[in-house]
This record gives C-alpha cells, sequence and structure tokens, in this order.
C-alpha cells in the first residue's frame, strides 16, 4: 500500500512538472526498496565457466581438447565439446587461453575469466597430417615432411615447375612413408655394430607431413630451399623439417648445377633439409647434418665443427688421437679431411672408415665416431 502511494505521488509530479531529475530520483529510491529492481551481476553463475569448442567448418562439437591457462594444463572438453572452469583457481585479469587438439590447427585467445559465463572457441582443420605417432610431442623427436612443387634438371642446369606435387596428395604420403622406412627404418644396417641401437629407436620419433593443398617449398630456391613464413607459424613443434621434391633429373656434379640434397641448419626449432623423394643413402647422408649435426668428412666447400660431445671431426691430430684412444680405436686411422686430387685440405682430421657415409653420400655406412654421436642422442630422448 505504501508504495502504491508513493508511485501515485511520482506521477502526479511528473503530469505537473515533467521534472526528469524527480523521476530519476524515484526509481533510485524504488531500487532501494525491497522487492525493488535488480541489476544482474557480470562474472560466471555459481563461479563457473563453460568452454565449448566446435569445428568451424560444420559446428560440431569437439571432444578431447585440452586447455592450457597461462601455459598450464587445465583439462579436456568431454563428448559434448564442453569443458568446465572456475575462474578462481586462477588470477585476476586477462589470462591466455589455448586449445589443442590432434587435426586441428592450435587455438589462443584472452579472456578476463571473472566477467564472463561461457566461452566458445572454433578450431580450423590442420594440415600437420600425423603418420606414425609414438608419444606426446615434447618427449619425442618430432619429424615433419613438406611437399614442393619445383624439382631440377641437372643435365640442362634448370630448375623444372610443377603443378603442386606429382600425384598428389596420396602419392605424397606414400612417398613419405616409403622414405621413412627406407632412411630412419634402416639404421640398424647403417651403423657400427660397435655402439648398437636400441631395439626400440623408432619409437623415440613421431612423423607428420603437412598437406594443406596451397603450402609448397620451392626447393631449389638456396641450397636447401625456401619455407614460407606460415608454415613455420603453424608448425611449431618441428625438430628436423625435411622438404621432399620428385626425381632430380640428371647427375648432380657441383656448381653450376643446384645441390641435390642440402641442409640448412637454421637453429631455433626451424632446421630443415630438402632431399628427393626416391633418394637413400644422400637422404641418410642430409639427415645426419639435420638431425644429429654431424659434420662432412669430405674436403670441399662445406662447414666443419667439432661437436662437443661426441665429435666425428677434430680440430687436429692429437684430438683425433686422444679420442681414439680414449674409445679402444686405432689412433692411427686418424687421418686429415683432404683432397690431394684438387689441393683441397682442412684443418681437421677424421676417424671413420672408408666407405664413410658422410664422406661419400651417395653410399657407405656411420663409423664408429658417428654412430656414437647418433647413438647418444637418441639414448637421451625419453620415450
Amino acid at each position: 500500500m505504501q508504495r502504491e502511494k508513493i508511485l501515485r505521488i511520482i506521477l502526479l509530479i511528473l503530469f505537473c512538472c515533467g521534472g526528469l531529475l524527480v523521476i530519476l530520483s524515484a526509481i533510485l529510491f524504488l531500487a532501494e526498496q525491497p522487492g525493488g529492481f535488480t541489476r544482474e551481476q557480470s562474472g560466471p553463475p555459481g563461479g563457473k565457466i563453460v568452454v565449448e569448442t566446435r569445428d568451424i567448418q560444420n559446428q560440431t562439437p569437439l571432444t578431447g581438447v585440452n586447455y592450457y591457462i597461462n601455459g598450464q594444463f587445465a583439462g579436456t572438453s568431454s563428448e559434448n565439446g564442453s569443458f568446465v572452469l572456475s575462474p578462481a583457481s586462477y588470477p585476476s585479469g586477462t589470462v591466455t587461453i589455448r586449445a589443442v587438439k590432434e587435426g586441428y590447427e592450435e587455438k589462443t585467445t584472452g579472456a578476463d575469466l571473472t566477467k564472463m559465463q561461457s566461452l566458445e572457441l572454433d578450431l580450423q582443420i590442420s594440415g600437420i597430417i600425423p603418420v606414425l605417432i609414438n608419444g606426446p610431442r615434447d618427449t619425442e623427436i618430432n619429424i615433419v615432411f613438406l611437399p614442393s612443387n619445383t624439382s631440377f634438371n641437372s643435365s640442362t642446369d634448370t630448375k623444372v615447375m610443377l603443378n603442386g606435387y606429382p600425384g598428389g596428395r596420396q602419392k605424397f604420403q606414400d612417398d613419405v612413408l616409403r622414405f621413412i622406412n627406407r632412411t630412419f627404418g634402416m639404421y640398424p644396417s647403417n651403423l657400427s655394430s660397435d655402439y648398437p641401437i636400441s631395439g626400440n629407436y623408432m619409437n623415440k620419433f613421431n612423423f607428420y607431413y603437412f598437406w594443406d593443398d596451397e603450402t609448397y617449398v620451392d626447393a631449389f630456391n638456396g641450397c636447401a630451399g625456401k619455407i614460407p613464413d606460415s608454415y613455420w607459424q603453424k608448425v611449431t613443434f618441428s625438430d628436423l623439417t625435411i622438404i621432399l621434391y620428385p626425381q632430380y633429373y640428371g647427375m648432380y656434379i657441383g656448381p653450376p648445377g643446384a645441390p641435390e640434397g642440402c641442409t640448412n641448419p637454421n637453429g631455433l626449432g626451424r632446421v630443415y633439409l630438402k632431399i628427393a623423394a626416391d633418394e637413400q643413402y644422400l637422404a641418410i647422408h642430409e639427415i645426419g647434418h639435420g638431425l644429429y649435426g654431424l659434420m662432412d668428412t669430405y674436403c670441399g666447400d662445406t662447414y666443419y665443427n667439432e661437436n662437443d660431445p661426441n665429435p666425428n671431426v677434430w680440430t687436429s691430430e692429437e684430438k683425433c688421437q686422444a679420442a681414439a684412444i680414449a674409445n679402444n680405436w686405432n689412433p692411427g686411422d686418424c687421418r686429415q679431411v683432404q683432397d690431394t686430387g684438387n689441393g683441397c685440405e682442412k684443418k681437421f682430421w677424421r676417424w671413420d672408415p672408408d666407405p664413410d657415409i658422410m664422406y661419400e653420400g651417395y653410399y657407405g655406412t656411420f663409423g664408429n665416431a658417428s654412430t656414437k654421436r647418433i647413438v647418444n642422442i637418441l639414448d637421451r630422448i625419453s620415450n
């Protein structure tokens, strides 16, 4: 009754005076009375936020999406694509939310959890295709294959432009699988038996290929080819990227022909090499560079360095002999990196016996020095 009386008084004043100030005062007065107007509070109801993730193409809910908040794992989406989190568990202000699912591009966004009740994320199907996966990316060696739309004819010293990768995605996938079997899969027969490799060594690798119908590499733009920045933005986890191009035509005999295989030790997760899809031994040679840091043992226009530990070339004969004695190798097998035929001579010494694949390139095996380095690196990988 009292409230109705107050309202009649307000309407009478409004009719007589039209006072805006009076109207505002009345609204504020009523809002303070029991049963008056209420204002919806911001933030999640019950202190919870529902995160929903869908496929951007068909809006299908995505299960198995892993969420990370400020870099820390927060949980996984359920069968209906939803995930419930409590903002009280995280710092106030804007946080970084990252959604990760195999086969989709990662999605990262910033949000203030205290000012929202729900969050919707749409994920784009990724061009990163798993081939052989043995564990999480942060505990395995990750190898990613990338297609080239160029080849080379050494007989005419000309680049061969192609319409994408000949045979399309299926042919590229077949080439990747065959390449893996003929290179990584053949380690036991290509390494020295003095340093046995673990029987489950292949479990230390994850293999992927990248295919989005538009990203191709010019394998003959520079020594090792040129990879577009868009690839590195999407593939942030690669330990070694291998550019595969179709058959190399003719025989590579050095300049002016373009190299048949080449490695770019770019560092910072951007190490890559280019090689013909039908190569085997030269591919193993280049992987020796790109994945294990092995040096060439031939004398030529290449790069030399004494790795630490487990080098396969040394900066002096004395160092080579000392390493040989420490490893029970014959120190008399140390010899200088040189080629008397063309007068080439380097201030480095090698031990591995010929045919050394880091010397020959197109045939041979890894000797004790190279094998010890490869096995040591693989043994450090936790599976």
